[in-house]
């Protein structure tokens, strides 16, 4: 093949127009067809194969893109605009993909016009000047954006059809494998002339519009500005997105994702859509197909734009209202109104599939508002339930606590009640759990180092989340718990002093109190006179059943765990029955301890502890295991000792 040479003849592009737009009308003047410009221009390897395939819409390589404006004698720059990479920092779905398959096999670009376009006659028309007047306005490249509806510039509503045939505009279905576009071999045809064949040719002229365009209304046009300048990659990249700022990408994924869940639950979705009865009327349509084209229609279809600019409009308007909402609660009130049927429950539909399999790009006002609805807590044998994090949290499973800290629980969680308060602590840290690395509550469970080896223990573990999940949809705010964990989770997202509560677990999981030690924290026990209850009682006991004991309490201060879970080295060296008993008597001083009715033998052995436990943590901390004999008061009189000598 010679080697190619720049054309004789060529036309400036013009402002937003799209790079088949720009064929046709350049093929129109040098009376042509776009399938051989195709091939002059660099953009076709052969004649034979001189058809402009759908992806070449996305973008180009640099080196085609290099030579298809030598070609034409454009710039660089006025090729790059033809092409909807442009977009790309804006709006994600006009992204390339990585892999080099572009088009609809690629679910991101689904959110594209690929196989038909949107149009303004008006603007097909072109402006008062002789090059436009003699071959076309442009088609525009925004037109292939679903976000883009109408024209401000006319104030209407784009078409999509032609209003002879009744066909979409620049279709792309072919008898072929190539998808490309209509009649691209032909020659003198207009740029703006209808090209589908049905029943012979159109032939219509495009440009010369409808005779009662309707009239664009005001908060739709208002609305239309605000999307083209987040889409303008020089206009405003900022979005309040449900008290949230985010990046305009971001935000139109979140405009996506709620348009889908609108449809998905249509009909519940009626009340928050009747500004346009287009709409209403195309969604009840949808809903009167039979079963199974109604599942097709919710797992496939919900997730496509319609080509139809003003049912879409409101669909946009619609979902735009619910993302400003100005708090979360608004928004995730309104989900859970629309998912609590068991078809399109988040397991089934496929916005939520993909948040419980993959972390989007959203802002992070969804990604919170959504996360406590589609995060199902499900045994790790069931397809719904979470496999990765929906939101990325500074703090990790380690940072969790088994048993949640006092502090965290009285200031979040203390004032609600009708529920058990080992069940709700237990819940909310399992849920702190799951929200930082994803997984089914064994996962969860695991990393807190619940043992659900044991079948009584994995079963008492797995009832509390049912337990306070059934009791928080029965309170007066259903989303009252869920709140709090979210409010709970952004505090520990802003601190800096996360502690590692799973190192501490780790070097703790064989210690217990050393005989030295035990001998001070005894020492500080002063039994009152008669016993521990009035009138005389027990014996003093300070043997190592004491310790035992002591080591538990120690243990769950330092890691904020549940005392069943604690290691028991000095009881397990005892025989069953003593075992049996020990471990009775832990019970009934966490018991006292939880109700408030501590003796005073205990709170003299707490306090020790609570000193004991501020010398260990720092030790432990830095990932060193403390001798059972290392404590503040040994240290003190060693210390001692060594100054009297000097």
């Amino acid at each position: 093949m010679p080697p190619l040479r720049p054309l004789a003849r060529s036309l400036p592009p013009l402002p937003d127009e799209s790079l088949p737009g720009f064929l046709l009308r350049l093929a129109f003047r040098l009376d042509t067809s776009p399938a051989e410009l195709a091939v002059r221009t660099g953009l076709a390897d052969r004649a034979d194969r001189a058809v402009l395939p759908v992806p070449l819409l996305i973008g180009l390589t640099a080196e085609r893109r290099h030579t298809f404006a030598r070609m034409i004698k454009a710039t660089d720059a006025e090729v790059d605009a033809m092409l909807l990479d442009t977009y790309s920092s804006r709006y994600p779905p006009a992204q390339p993909s990585p892999s080099g398959r572009n088009g609809l096999a690629n679910q991101q670009h689904r959110w594209l016009f690929m196989h038909a376009t949107r149009y303004c006659p008006q603007c097909l028309a072109g402006q008062d000047n002789p090059v436009e007047q003699a071959f076309g306005g442009a088609w525009k490249t925004s037109w292939r954006l679903p976000p883009v509806f109408a024209c401000p510039a006319h104030r209407r509503f784009l078409e999509h059809e032609c209003p002879a045939c009744k066909s979409t505009v620049l279709p792309t279905a072919t008898c072929s494998t190539v998808r490309h576009f209509p009649r691209w071999r032909e020659a003198s045809l207009h740029p703006a002339q209808c090209r589908a064949f049905v029943d012979g040719q159109c032939g219509h002229r495009l440009d010369h519009g409808t005779d009662n365009p309707q009239a664009l209304p005001v908060e739709y046009e208002e609305f239309q500005y605000c999307l083209l300048d987040l889409l303008n990659p020089a206009g405003s990249n900022e979005v309040n997105i449900l008290g949230h700022s985010t990046p305009s990408a971001h935000y139109f994924t979140d405009l996506r994702t709620t348009c889908q869940i609108l449809r998905t639950s249509w009909p519940k979705s009626r009340h928050l859509l009747e500004n346009s009865q287009e709409l209403v009327s195309f969604l009840e349509a949808a809903a009167d197909e039979t079963p199974r084209s109604r599942s097709t229609l919710v797992h496939a279809v919900s997730d496509m734009p319609q080509m139809a600019a003003q049912s879409h409009a409101a669909l946009l308007l619609s979902a735009d209202r619910l993302l400003r909402a100005s708090d979360l609660d608004t928004f995730t009130g309104h989900l859970r109104t629309l998912l609590d049927e068991p078809e399109v429950r988040p397991s089934k539909v496929s916005w939520a599939r993909a948040f419980l399999t993959t972390r989007p790009q959203c802002s992070e006002g969804l990604l919170q508002a959504v996360s406590s609805v589609v995060q199902t807590y499900a045994g790790r044998s069931l397809g719904r339930s979470l496999k990765q994090p929906i939101r990325k949290t500074r703090f990790r499973p380690e940072n969790i606590p088994q048993f949640l800290e006092e502090d965290w629980y009285q200031r979040h969680f203390a004032h609600m009640d009708g529920i058990a308060m080992i069940h709700l602590r237990r819940t909310v840290a399992i849920r702190l759990c799951q929200a930082a690395s994803g997984g089914p509550i064994q996962k969860a469970a695991g990393r807190l180092s619940l043992h659900l080896s044991d079948p009584a223990i994995a079963a008492r573990i797995a009832d509390s989340p049912k337990r306070v999940h059934g009791w928080a949809r029965k309170r007066p705010d259903p989303l009252e718990f869920e709140t709090a964990i979210r409010n709970l989770a952004a505090e520990l997202d802003a601190r800096k002093d996360l502690i590692d509560y799973e190192q501490r677990r780790k070097v703790l999981s064989s210690w217990c109190i050393g005989p030295r030690p035990w001998e001070v924290i005894a020492s500080r026990i002063a039994v009152p006179a008669g016993g521990y209850a009035a009138g005389g009682g027990f014996a003093v006991d300070l043997s190592d059943r004491k310790r035992n004991i002591a080591s538990v309490i120690l243990w769950s201060l330092m890691t904020q765990g549940e005392h069943v879970f604690a290691p028991t080295p000095i009881c397990d060296q005892q025989d069953p029955e003593t075992q049996r008993k020990w471990r009775n008597s832990v019970d009934a001083v966490w018991a006292r301890m939880r109700q408030g009715a501590a003796r005073p033998t205990d709170t003299q052995m707490i306090t020790a502890l609570e000193e004991y436990a501020a010398y260990l943590t720092p030790i432990v901390d830095r990932g060193e295991s403390p001798s059972p004999d290392a404590s503040p008061w040994t240290r003190t009189r060693r210390h001692r000792t060594g100054a009297r000598s000097r």
